[in-house]
């Protein structure tokens, strides 16, 4: 009969072998983050040649790197992209969004909401400080329905032609709304506009760079702490 420690030592070995060629934590996928794009036409990518808007930029500067992927999600599904789901809804002003808003939470179960609203109360006529007052309430009731979701706000781009005044004045208030991650829309140039509202392909580059910028930043520093999914 063979030693039992000539037995042992080559199933060990065997064993280590094993483990050293087994698939570390760190090469495991990497998680998928659900991704609502909220809004009116720019988010619906209106003025954009592929119908994506700045959801197409957004999703190749996240599909361009490793630590984690998107699933956008929402009601609405247009543009050449790999994903389209959105819920961005031309025309359509805060109010309207609101009104709609616990359903498509419900259904979609985002972990991020990207809003991007306003601009068609201010050209409709609203009082910018009564729009941001609606903004508000709605961030309030994204919070309500969705305890724990990550809301990015993309204020109102600056150089919308005819209401340069009320979106500075709006943007000036919503920045302020308890909650969410605010940055700035880019200040278009005519050159990156299709009309006095929505942006082209550059705009929408732009546009994407910045919601990008915010979302990564964001998404890495909450794997950092551990955070997990609402």
């Amino acid at each position: 009969m063979r030693p039992i420690h000539r037995l042992v030592w080559p199933l060990l070995a065997a064993l280590i072998a094993t483990a050293a060629c087994t698939p570390t934590a760190a090469a495991a996928a990497p998680p998928t983050i659900r991704v609502m794009p909220l809004g009116d036409s720019i988010t619906a990518g209106l003025g954009s040649t592929t119908g994506a808007g700045y959801r197409l930029p957004l999703w190749n500067r996240i599909a361009a790197q490793t630590r984690y992927r998107v699933d956008y999600v929402g009601s609405q599904h247009d543009g050449a992209i790999p994903d389209p789901d959105h819920e961005g809804h031309r025309g359509w002003q805060i109010a309207q969004i609101r009104a709609e808003i616990d359903s498509w939470l419900a259904a979609a179960q985002p972990r991020y909401v990207i809003l991007h609203i306003g601009i068609n109360d201010l050209a409709w006529g609203a009082d910018p400080q009564q729009a941001a007052a609606q903004f508000a309430d709605l961030v309030a009731r994204i919070y309500a329905d969705r305890p724990g979701v990550i809301i990015i706000v993309m204020g109102l781009i600056p150089t919308s032609v005819g209401l340069q005044a009320q979106v500075a004045a709006y943007n000036a208030k919503i920045r302020t709304t308890p909650g969410p991650r605010y940055v700035d829309a880019p200040a278009l140039s005519s050159s990156e506009m299709v009309d006095e509202l929505h942006p082209n392909d550059q705009g929408y580059q732009r546009i994407g760079d910045v919601i990008y910028t915010e979302l990564n930043r964001t998404e890495l520093a909450r794997q950092r702490a551990g955070s997990q999914p609402p």
